[in-house]
């Protein structure tokens, strides 16, 4: 009997599709498996590419701000290695920003070079003869209006290092123009691309096995050359990426075992299934990259999500832009009356505020403390959105914000700031923004602070007397101390004190008051190679003053620097003067700071042997418990109450109240701005026991108080 083969067939035909279907799942499977590795190996290239970019561009970013630098061109010009030494290898010798620096050529007859923690002394150079061939060859073709540099990697022992070099030029304009760059120097520097930044690497990246190979790898490895200075890889950088593909495989392959069996059900749920892990995975990522931009207190856009909105304006192009600077003013009060939680509760509340004025021009973001940014960008109408803007920031003011039960006003101090043209880069209109902010806080103002004309002429102001500061400073030149008398009242047994007043002659720029130069001195950094240089000339001065005491104003960014009480008390021992003959005056400000490293230099000054004075006292920020926690000997009376008690018995009960205060704590009180014999009376009645004025005498050179130290010429007591 012939077998009936079409049920047979049947089965082979359905078992064949089966078959054929399960293999195309299967092929399939292992077909995204190998695409999702490829895709992986490719997106891991290319996050690895960029982020090496990224740090080859801050290191072109660093060499552009050392390269581009008048004082640094002028030290090389003249060939004053020391000056080169402090400003440029110190850099490199610290290792903090960069390990290795080498200037050659112009001015050069060899190479000088500095690497970390082989000291200032400049050593041969570490480049290669080939490298400063090709270097030679490539850096005048440089765009040095834009800084252009030209980046390279090398190795060094071993290890990778990014090197940036361009021409050593000045970036003022003026000098600029006038070099001829056959006789500049080529000035190179070099960042290690250190082990650390690589495992920072592989988790920001999730890869592993990141190093760097000398030799290049077998095919099929993932890496990417480093480039030489000629083009050539130098070494490798080498990876294991992720295997998603390969992950999914395996997840996947019990689940396909029993798709054989029953293959629709399995089919869907494992189609479920991939499509959960998509969507968690894509859930998971959108969180991650909310939270990178969320500041977590206040639920604000962060500080890096509004440097990408400014980013995404500049990119548009069509829109005006304005920023308003927000600063709350005495944060530090409310924290000190409800602790950090009602202070972290009050920021939350202003923000809740702040953000009810977002909407489709207006974006808010809390940059960090007490500092809120609001950025308006619009296409036209841009005046007008932000005075409507500003009235809603006044708005938010109207309702004080209760913490804890106690009630605060809302108070901030604004700056605005407006890119109407769109020629500013972003952080030019912050810091434009930030600078009538502080304009604003200087003032007292609760208004809102345009930056306008007036605040660019100081702006440049600022930075021509920087640049005069730190050339008298480079060859200490211009300065000279002046002296006022403090003189005692009512006994001429006491002696004569004097206070201490700097003064500067600019060659440029003629005398600058010394408001004006100690303010930038302390913006730029420079107050502390200044104080050193004008204690210097005070301690020269006492060694000619006979017996004299002697007043010297300290800057509280002065006393923020660890050690700087050990330096002045060494300073002042090594010319022979005794600490006692010294009062170091600071003024109420060190309050707002509140800064362990302040009380901590201030008390050290104090066990040295030297008296503390606490100047300008009554303007609005000291308090008893400072007062307490300082050994202060010395309290000065700010010149304003002094004027005030021409007004009457008010402005005399304040200062009898003052001395009071003074009396029941056990010190000194010294009166300032004295004009007249009246005042000198009147404070001799209050209580007062030494005065300091115009009445008394002007701040005077060395030389006429020294004239006048006859005791037929002396100031009689009072």
């Amino acid at each position: 009997m012939k077998l009936n083969t079409l049920p047979s067939q049947i089965v082979v035909l359905v078992t064949s599709v089966l078959l054929a279907v399960l293999a195309v799942l299967w092929l399939s499977l292992l077909s995204v498996r190998h695409t999702m590795d490829v895709n992986a190996v490719e997106e891991s290239t290319k996050r690895v590419m960029g982020r090496l970019r990224s740090m080859q561009e801050e290191v072109s970013l660093i060499a552009s701000d050392y390269h581009n630098w008048t004082d640094l061109y002028l030290d090389a010009k003249s060939l004053a290695i020391d000056q080169l030494a402090s400003n440029y290898g110190i850099t490199a010798e610290r290792g903090d920003v960069f390990q290795y620096a080498e200037i050659f050529d112009g001015p050069f007859a060899a190479p000088l070079s500095w690497q970390s923690g082989a000291g200032l002394a400049p050593q041969s150079g570490f480049l290669r003869p080939s490298t400063l061939e090709v270097l030679r060859a490539v850096v005048p073709g440089l765009d040095s209006a834009h800084r252009e540099t030209y980046d390279f990697f090398g190795m060094r022992d071993g290890r990778p290092v990014m090197f940036s070099s361009s021409y050593l030029l000045p970036e003022n304009a003026g000098l600029l123009a006038q070099v001829d760059r056959k006789t500049v120097a080529i000035a190179t520097i070099g960042k290690l691309l250190e082990a650390s930044r690589l495992q920072d690497m592989e988790r920001e990246l999730s890869i592993a096995g990141l190093e760097v190979l000398t030799e290049q790898p077998p095919a099929g490895s993932v890496s990417i050359p480093l480039t030489g200075v000629n083009g050539d890889p130098v070494g490798w950088l080498s990876w294991t990426p992720p295997k998603p593909g390969t992950l999914l495989f395996w997840k996947m392959f019990p689940i396909m075992g029993g798709i054989s069996i029953v293959f629709v059900l399995i089919s869907y749920s494992s189609a479920l299934l991939l499509r959960s892990k998509a969507e968690g995975l894509i859930e998971r990522e959108a969180i991650s990259f909310s939270r990178a931009r969320i500041d977590a207190l206040t639920q604000l856009p962060n500080r890096y999500a509004m440097r990408e909105h400014l980013e995404r304006l500049h990119a548009e192009g069509d829109l005006h832009c304005a920023v308003i600077t927000i600063d709350l003013v005495r944060f530090k009060t409310i924290n000190d009356t409800v602790g950090h939680l009602g202070g972290d509760a009050f920021l939350v509340e202003f923000a809740s505020r702040l953000h009810a004025m977002m909407d489709d021009t207006t974006f808010v973001s809390r940059y960090g403390g007490d500092e809120f940014f609001v950025v308006i960008a619009c296409a036209e109408g841009l005046e007008e959105t932000v005075d409507r803007k500003c009235r809603e920031l006044e708005a938010l003011s109207t309702e004080p914000i209760i913490c804890d039960g106690v009630s605060f006003e809302v108070q901030a101090s604004k700056g605005l700031a407006f890119d109407e043209d769109r020629t500013l880069d972003h952080e030019e209109l912050l810091r434009r923004a930030d600078r009538a902010m502080y304009s604003a806080k200087l003032s007292e103002t609760l208004d809102v602070v345009r930056y306008d004309k007036r605040m660019e002429i100081e702006d440049l102001d600022h930075k021509r007397i920087e640049r005069e500061l730190r050339r008298a400073l480079a060859d200490g030149t211009g300065f000279e101390m002046y002296y006022q008398p403090i003189v005692p009242v009512g006994s001429v047994t006491q002696p004569v004190r004097y206070e201490a007043l700097a003064r500067w002659v600019s060659p440029e720029m003629g005398r600058i008051a010394p408001d004006r130069f100690i303010k930038v001195a302390e913006a730029s950094g420079l107050i502390m190679p200044l104080g050193w240089v004008l204690l210097d000339l005070v301690c020269k001065d006492m060694q000619r003053f006979e017996g004299a005491r002697i007043n010297i104003n300290v800057s509280p960014m002065q006393l923020m620097s660890n050690g700087f009480s050990q330096k002045f008390t060494e300073m002042v021992l090594t010319h022979g003067i005794e600490p006692g003959q010294i009062e170091v005056e600071v003024t109420e400000q060190i309050v707002l700071r509140d800064d362990a490293t302040i009380s901590q230099e201030l008390i050290a000054l104090s066990a040295n042997g030297f008296t503390l004075a606490l100047d300008d006292f009554g303007t609005g920020f000291a308090s008893i418990g400072y007062l307490m926690r300082i050994p202060f000997d010395t309290l000065k009376i700010d010149r304003s109450f002094v004027r005030s008690i021409e007004g009457g018995q008010h402005g005399l009960r304040m200062i009898r109240s003052i001395i009071g205060l003074a009396r029941a704590m056990e010190l000194t009180i010294v009166a300032e701005g004295v004009e007249t014999e009246l005042d000198a009376t009147r404070l001799a009645m209050a209580g007062a026991d030494f005065l300091q004025g115009y009445h008394f005498g002007r701040p005077e050179p060395l030389d006429t108080h020294l004239q006048k130290r006859d005791p037929s010429a002396r100031a009689s007591a009072i």
